[in-house]
């Protein structure tokens, strides 16, 4: 008797949710947040045109069309950008280079995208839980870095034709709405992006130009809130 307890309590309040779940629970929201890099996007390498960017901004306009109560088609469009650590780039450069009093000037990495993929939702009117896994394109803009050091001095810019980079990108990640008043609600998200990008440009050291071809890991944790109309 004592094993059944719980699981009646917990099949009542599973049939109680679903009960009381929107119909179809369709939103649109716009949100604002933070954007941590991960892996190879956020380490140093021995290229130093590549990586080593920083905790950085993210905005979104996200929205999802339901056929029931919990499944939906949505898109997600934004844009995330992250700084270059400058200071562990100095590091690499007088460490590894012996490139003592090195200075450093960079430009944001900015990352644009549109995710396309299905949503699975679970919640109540007040409360609503959304699951996602969405792919599509993301473009990467490169910054242009100009470093220089107390043996040597070097220009490394990406010709304009090539500075961003565009490839598949996956986004997945879960959202929490909160109703507020009406149809109106607060939304709070966790969400992560990957995707693999090739740079094609130029380096320029010392006034010598070389052709270089660097892969690089985009890849993300972002956290945000935002306003959100579930309808």
């Amino acid at each position: 008797m004592k094993t059944k307890i719980p699981l009646f309590i917990v099949t009542l309040f599973c049939f109680s949710v679903v009960s009381a779940q929107l119909n179809k629970p369709h939103f649109i929201s716009l949100n604002v947040g933070t954007s941590i890099p991960l892996a190879d996007y956020k380490e140093v390498k021995d290229q130093l045109t590549s990586g080593g960017a920083d905790n950085g901004l993210s905005y979104s306009l996200e929205g999802a069309a339901y056929m029931n109560k919990f499944l939906g088609i949505g898109a997600n469009l934004g844009l995330f950008n992250n700084g270059v650590d400058n200071d562990e780039l100095v590091s690499k450069l007088e460490s590894e280079f012996n490139a003592p009093n090195s200075t450093i000037s960079a430009d944001d990495w900015v990352n644009g995208y549109a995710m396309v993929g299905p949503y699975l939702s679970f919640g109540t009117e007040k409360i609503i839980v959304d699951f996602k896994f969405l792919a599509g394109l993301l473009s990467t803009k490169k910054p242009i870095l100009d470093i220089n050091t107390s043996t040597n001095s070097a220009n490394i810019p990406t010709s304009a034709e090539e500075v961003v980079a565009s490839n598949i990108g996956f986004n997945y990640g879960i959202h929490l709405r909160i109703k507020l008043i009406s149809k109106l609600g607060f939304r709070l998200n966790a969400e992560q992006f990957s995707s693999q990008q090739e740079f094609k440009g130029k380096v320029e050291t010392n006034g010598v130009i070389n052709e270089a071809t660097i892969q690089q890991q985009i890849s993300t944790f972002n956290l945000g809130a935002g306003l959100v109309l579930t309808f």
